[in-house]
């Protein structure tokens, strides 16, 4: 209720009213903005490819990694792993707090310092994290864990947002904006279909590896974002 609506100027409200509204067309625009995708977002993409398929990995094996972890059970059907399942949702709620309070603190040092360096700094927290979560063996250990997860769903969930926003055209921001959220689906995919296959023969059945591989991905997240350029995006 607080935020003023921009207004169209004229000339941007003929353009629009003048283009047609047909699948064609949008068709059309959309092959024509990933042709014409600005620099900036092409190195987003790298990142974004690593951060998701570990946030995607880690959200599917953080209940048995913790099932071996702290109660020394494989076994989905047994009273042990049904315990897991519960400290999973426990730390969740624990993380999910953080990230609440996490993505206030970052406002006023994003506009201090940037969102690159945040968001980078917010990776490498949640890669540590990670890698912290696969040998942890008691219960206090998770909430140092669940601290850097925290900080690094607050950065996922603002940050890439600032910095495609920074780089996009203002009069395309509808098309990148919505290319950009295939930047979070598709990770999850190629998750989905590459996970079954390495999940034994490469990290030997053990979801606590699962972990380890989602740390280091976070970690290359980290760095991809360092390498990303901060252009200001033109009027198309």
């Amino acid at each position: 209720m607080r935020v003023p609506e921009l207004p169209l100027d004229p000339q941007d409200r003929a353009r629009i009213d003048g283009e047609a509204l047909t699948a064609k067309a949008a068709a059309r625009d959309f092959m024509a903005a990933l042709r014409d995708m600005p620099r900036p977002m092409r190195q987003l993409a790298v990142a974004m490819l690593f951060q998701w398929f570990a946030m995607f990995a880690y959200w599917q094996y953080i209940a048995f990694a913790l099932g071996r972890s702290l109660f020394g059970t494989a076994d989905a059907s047994s009273a042990a792993f049904r315990q897991a399942v519960l400290v999973t949702g426990q730390a969740g709620a624990l993380y999910n707090f953080v990230a609440f309070i996490a993505a206030f603190a970052m406002m006023p040092i994003v506009r201090r310092v940037g969102a690159r360096p945040v968001h980078a700094g917010a990776m490498l927290l949640v890669g540590a994290a990670m890698l912290w979560l696969s040998l942890v063996t008691s219960r206090i250990g998770l909430v140092p864990a669940m601290i850097g997860v925290g900080v690094g769903w607050a950065s996922l969930m603002g940050n890439p947002y600032v910095m495609l926003a920074r780089a996009i055209p203002p009069a395309r921001t509808g098309v990148y904006m919505g290319i950009f959220n295939m930047f979070i689906v598709i990770p999850m995919m190629i998750e989905t279909l590459v996970m079954p296959l390495i999940y034994r023969p490469l990290l030997g059945g053990d979801p606590r590896n699962v972990l380890l591989l989602s740390g280091a991905m976070m970690l290359v997240a980290a760095a991809a974002t360092l390498r990303m350029t901060e252009e200001r995006g033109v009027a198309a």
